[in-house]
């Protein structure tokens, strides 16, 4: 039997608190909503959890609430398998929790309040660097302090780690966290965030994407919903279809995209046949409502790819 991939996610957990409305709401407008669900997520942990479905050995890196959704966080984790070793509460903190309106037609809106996710230090990382050391690869987000990316970007090049990078929330980076990514994957939005462009066609989302790999990331994948992805590295650009499916909620799928990319390129796959398999996970879970419970096995991915 094949060896589980080492996986080490340094980021985010929030309890996800979702509505189902038949739209969203306009600035100002009370209106019922049909369905609510609590669930948990944060991109760090969705993308742990990705990961860890699809069979990966998965360390998790992260500061939680002092509270009871801290302490119902680091139950799930366990439930999920992840290694929580380095998953450590912050005194006097709450969790990070995600107010969540999803429509009818599986559009979302997403307010983040970022409690103990904010007091991750890149301290912690240093403490936590065997975490890193010993993976196979790296994956980041923008939901915890700046510092605590770079600095872990830091001990994965020292270590020859891997490392993939989602830049969400889009922020202004420094060349220095570039220069040590492998595999950057934005949305579309983020890459006119980090770009400061304006994209309205394929030309231009290849030009925006060329500027990031000028500025040091190795590769870009641009994930595009319902149109896939398109991925820049040394061999050009190529598009990566979606599957189509019916979607019931989008909320999870740029992690599950990332988490099982991770997996897949970890495996040996070539970048563009992991990215393949990953937009299958991805149209999985939006097939189901939430994040982190809408992520696939690898059984379920498996029998998709055989139809």
């Amino acid at each position: 039997m094949r060896s589980p991939v080492r996986i080490c996610v340094v980021g985010s957990s929030n309890v996800d608190l979702t509505f189902r409305t038949a739209r969203l709401p306009q600035a100002g407008e009370t209106f019922s909503g049909r369905e609510f669900h609590l669930a948990f997520g944060g991109k760090g942990a969705n993308q742990a959890v990705a990961a860890a479905r699809l069979g990966a050995s998965v360390r998790f890196v992260a500061r939680i609430g002092d509270d009871a959704f801290g302490r119902e966080s680091m139950e799930r984790f366990r439930v999920e398998g992840l290694d929580v070793t380095h998953v450590r509460p912050a005194v006097g903190q709450t969790n990070g929790v995600a107010g969540i309106l999803v429509d009818d037609d599986a559009r979302n809106c997403i307010v983040v309040v970022p409690g103990a996710n904010g007091t991750l230090t890149a301290r912690d990382i240093r403490d936590s660097a065997e975490a890193i050391q010993l993976a196979n690869t790296l994956l980041c987000q923008l939901e915890v302090p700046l510092e605590a990316t770079l600095e872990a970007f830091r001990v994965a090049r020292e270590s020859r780690v891997r490392t993939i990078l989602t830049p969400a929330p889009a922020v202004p980076l420094p060349d220095d966290l570039f220069l040590l990514t492998d595999l950057l994957v934005p949305n579309e939005t983020e890459l006119e965030i980090l770009t400061r462009r304006t994209i309205g066609d394929h030309r231009e989302r290849e030009e925006a994407a060329q500027l990031l790999r000028k500025r040091g990331a190795k590769a870009i994948a641009v994930t595009l919903g319902e149109r896939g992805a398109m991925l820049l590295d040394d061999e050009g650009a190529t598009m990566i279809p979606a599957y189509p499916v019916k979607a019931v909620d989008t909320t999870g799928a740029g992690d599950a995209f990332s988490g099982s990319l991770a997996v897949f390129w970890a495996e040996g796959l070539p970048l563009r046949e992991a990215a393949r398999k990953a937009a299958a996970v991805a149209a999985l879970a939006v097939t189901r409502l939430g994040a982190q419970t809408a992520f696939p096995s690898r059984a379920d991915v498996d029998a998709f790819l055989a139809e």
